[in-house]
């Protein structure tokens, strides 16, 4: 009997010591987390859609995006059947496929349609600017 006793009283012992180091590697996960968190609020992403009609693009807003920042660019399609290249920042956007890169070089770009849409002179004025500033 005292050995059932003891035994029992060892068991309970060990659960405890294993639930006191689970509670210290929870804490731990959670900080790594939190600082995980404000990695990623410093490396946020900046977000624009494109929308492309016949021999025009537009956006939902200004597209001007401070140097050192991700990027991601959507191109929505309502008329034709478009692309965007810019071989200078290695851009290849087409409709549903976001693509994301980081602005490293202060400029303006031209995001060009890369997919012949029409006549020559209407698709070669398709295009948008794209600002990387300071």
């Amino acid at each position: 009997m005292k050995k059932f006793g003891l035994m029992l009283l060892t068991g309970a012992l060990t659960i405890s010591l294993a639930a006191c180091g689970g509670t210290e590697e929870k804490a731990n996960t959670s900080a790594g987390n939190e600082e995980n968190a404000a990695a990623s609020a410093n490396q946020s992403v900046e977000e624009f859609t494109i929308t492309a009609t016949n021999w025009e693009f537009t956006s939902d807003r200004e597209l001007t995006i401070q140097k050192g920042k991700k990027v991601k660019l959507n191109l929505v399609n309502k008329e034709g059947l478009h692309t965007i290249g810019n071989d200078e920042l290695g851009l290849d956007l087409k409709a549903d496929a976001p693509s994301e890169f980081t602005a490293e070089k202060t400029g303006e770009y031209k995001l060009i349609c890369s997919t012949v849409c029409g006549a020559a002179e209407d698709h070669e004025e398709m295009v948008i600017k794209l600002n990387i500033v300071d």
